[in-house]
């Protein structure tokens, strides 16, 4: 880790709620946010980000939300701490272990959604700076999107690109509640 986390023992009054509030979530308290907490102000932002873009949605699924967070991460190659973190998101909610391991082609895969295969389409030619964003997938996605949902997705998009980055330039360590689930291989 590049940059030392600030440790609950460490936090102002202010922070230990946040982190209190994290741990009820996730177990631990988040080495990214941890380390973010250099500057709480980045921290509540973002932090705010995640909270909207994880808010409930019956188009923009969690399983959904997740799917493109691994994407992304593998993309990215987070392999450290985000494929882990969103494999364990994805098993926890219960997602077959055979979509996520053919989540790297999901275009042809019969275990997608005509939805989530545009979705996850849309997510790699983001991701992916050599790709575009064509009129031609623009058109497919709002054939089962709103344009509130691509606006949602896109943001989704956006932070968990975010978060690859920043993960992988400061060598954040996986927290070790997610160390103990085994990551899918693509088959």
């Amino acid at each position: 880790m590049r940059i030392p986390p600030v440790e609950p023992e460490n936090a102002d009054k202010q922070l230990k709620t946040v982190y209190d509030a994290i741990r009820k979530q996730y177990g631990t308290e988040l080495n990214p946010l941890k380390v973010l907490a250099h500057r709480p102000q980045i921290m509540r932002a973002v932090m705010n980000l995640y909270g909207a873009i994880h808010a409930h949605s019956e188009t923009v699924t969690d399983e959904l939300k997740e799917l493109i967070s691994l994407r992304i991460a593998q993309i990215n190659g987070c392999r450290d701490y985000c494929v882990p973190m969103h494999t364990f998101m994805l098993h926890k909610q219960g997602t077959d272990e055979e979509k996520i391991r053919n989540l790297t082609r999901a275009a042809t895969s019969p275990l997608f959604s005509e939805a989530e295969k545009v979705a996850i389409e849309y997510a790699e030619r983001i991701t992916v700076p050599s790709t575009t964003v064509t009129e031609g997938l623009f058109e497919r996605l709002k054939e089962h999107y709103s344009e509130d949902d691509i606006v949602e997705l896109t943001a989704v998009i956006g932070t968990l690109n975010f978060w690859t980055k920043v993960i992988d330039a400061l060598e954040i360590p996986l927290d070790d509640v997610f160390k103990h689930q085994p990551v899918s291989q693509p088959s």
